[in-house]
């Protein structure tokens, strides 16, 4: 009797895994057009009920994770280490320039609030592209990891090099200093990922407007809690990361 039971849950869940496998093809194969296209002026939407593209819309979750447009200040040239100081704080408090294409098509009412970093490349970017959306929330649970320029002697060098190398350092370890560390960074990524799982469980659809290390993170751990990720729009400003969970 219990082997007979056991065989009869076993048939029920391979089913039920594949089921939600087909589902999860068809999404990706929904992506797989964009993907094929120039990565940098994709447009993307949220799965709707009326494409058909999952049995049972109820069960499928969706997070778009969206990199904020590029700030409005110059990222090229040499630059002395004061000047690369600057450079970052600038870069963590300036804007954005006017988006160049909508990486997003949003229908009125479809979310009901848009989260953001609370870094103003984030929240200009969520501003200028959807302006008229009530409800955005900024959380600094959602900025970038923090960096500082490393120390060295005050000659010019290439900005990248000052950007990179202290970046490099950082997740090495050798230049956190006043900021969080690169585990601290991964230990917020986590708490970030659970939040946007349980809202994107309660309500169906969620949005983050954030940063491209960042995002990189919450990708990864959403794989591990359950999550597919179906578009991969790159590394670039705008781009997007579409996860979706089938249960």
């Amino acid at each position: 009797m219990k082997l007979t039971l056991l065989y009869s849950f076993s048939i029920l869940f391979i089913i039920f895994c594949h089921t939600s496998f087909a589902q999860l093809e068809k999404i990706k194969a929904h992506y797989q057009a964009l993907e094929d296209q120039e990565k940098i002026s994709v447009t993307v939407e949220f799965i709707k009920e009326e494409m058909e593209l999952v049995e049972d819309f109820s069960r499928l979750k969706q997070i778009i994770l969206l990199r904020h447009g590029e700030p409005a200040l110059e990222k090229r040239g040499w630059r002395k280490r004061k000047d690369a100081i600057n450079f970052v704080y600038s870069y963590d408090t300036v804007g954005v320039y006017p988006p160049e294409f909508n990486p997003l098509q949003l229908e009125n009412n479809e979310i009901d609030i848009i989260f953001t970093s609370s870094l103003n490349r984030s929240i200009s970017t969520a501003n200028q592209l959807f302006n008229t959306h009530p409800d955005k929330q900024a959380d600094s649970i959602y900025r970038e990891f923090e960096r500082k320029i490393f120390t060295f002697f005050n000659i010019k060098l290439p900005l990248k090099w000052w950007t990179t190398g202290s970046r490099i350092f950082w997740v090495m370890g050798l230049n956190k200093k006043g900021i969080e560390s690169f585990s601290e960074a991964k230990h917020r990524a986590r708490i970030a990922t659970a939040t946007l799982d349980n809202h994107a469980i309660e309500n169906g659809k969620t949005l983050l407007v954030s940063h491209g290390l960042l995002n990189h993170y919450l990708v990864k751990y959403l794989k591990k809690n359950g999550w597919t990720e179906v578009f991969d729009g790159g590394k670039g400003y705008l781009s997007q990361k579409v996860m979706v969970k089938y249960d």
